[in-house]
């Protein structure tokens, strides 16, 4: 499904909807929902409209259980690691549990990180494929997902779930999770703003099928569904006829 609006606010008010009423159908239905969160500005706007008083109070924080799809090797501290991104604009600010919040690891064996990550993963869900309720993704400029870059390792991964990994044009390490746990979520929703990610969105939903230089086209849920949430100026690439209405929801 891909649903088009006309602002970043406005679509970041869709994914806050879509966030909270999935919780509450989780927490209705099994008693907890797990989310996988990603990084950057746009998922920021989501997590200041989660944190305000009149949002904050719709959801069951103490059923809600948090992780992330990909993290920057980099300190805790550090403005531009994800999880210090959603602490700042959203979870310092709710009643959530810190037993709750699932980070990253970044103790500096990156390997033993991804590995002692995923196994707390399978730990949590007792599975040896975990189903996240939901899993939130950006789209790069050059069509990489989580940290899913262009020609990376993780296209022909099939047995790690986490995973460490070198992104080269970034000159940095990263742990991320793997195209095999993405695919496995009952709930997908890519947020993506931006005239600069116009190209990038209509290669990945238009293009020709070739995920090692569009990696986000690897994300197609084995059983579960997928939303994308463009602003106008992340789809203005797209045919006319892919364009769906504004404010739908998969809710």
């Amino acid at each position: 499904m891909i649903n088009v609006f006309d602002s970043a606010k406005i679509l970041c008010q869709s994914a806050m909807e879509i966030f909270i009423g999935l919780a509450k159908k989780n927490i209705a239905q099994k008693g907890s929902f797990a989310v996988a969160l990603s990084g950057g500005s746009t998922p920021n706007l989501m997590y200041d409209l989660l944190a305000q008083k009149e949002n904050a109070k719709r959801i069951n924080w103490e059923k809600l259980f948090i992780f992330w799809g990909d993290e920057r090797y980099i300190s805790y501290n550090s403005k531009d690691n994800n999880a210090f991104q959603a602490k700042s604009h959203l979870l310092d600010l709710v009643p959530i549990p810190q037993n709750n919040i699932f980070r990253i690891p970044v103790s500096g064996d990156y390997r033993n990180d991804a590995l002692h990550y995923e196994e707390g993963i399978k730990k949590f869900f007792n599975a040896n494929l975990p189903h996240f309720d939901l899993i939130f993704l950006g789209l790069g400029e050059e069509g990489h997902t989580a940290s899913i870059f262009p020609g990376s390792e993780l296209l022909q991964e099939n047995d790690a779930l986490v995973k460490d990994v070198y992104v080269t044009t970034k000159k940095m390490q990263r742990i991320s999770f793997t195209p095999m746990l993405i695919n496995a979520a009952k709930e997908i929703v890519f947020i993506v703003a931006g005239k600069s990610k116009s190209a990038a969105v209509k290669e990945v939903l238009e293009g020709k099928f070739q995920p090692e230089i569009f990696p986000a086209q690897i994300i197609k849920p084995v059983e579960g569904s997928i939303t994308w949430l463009l602003d106008k100026d992340a789809a203005s690439q797209l045919s006319q006829q892919k364009k769906h209405k504004k404010n739908a929801s998969i809710i």
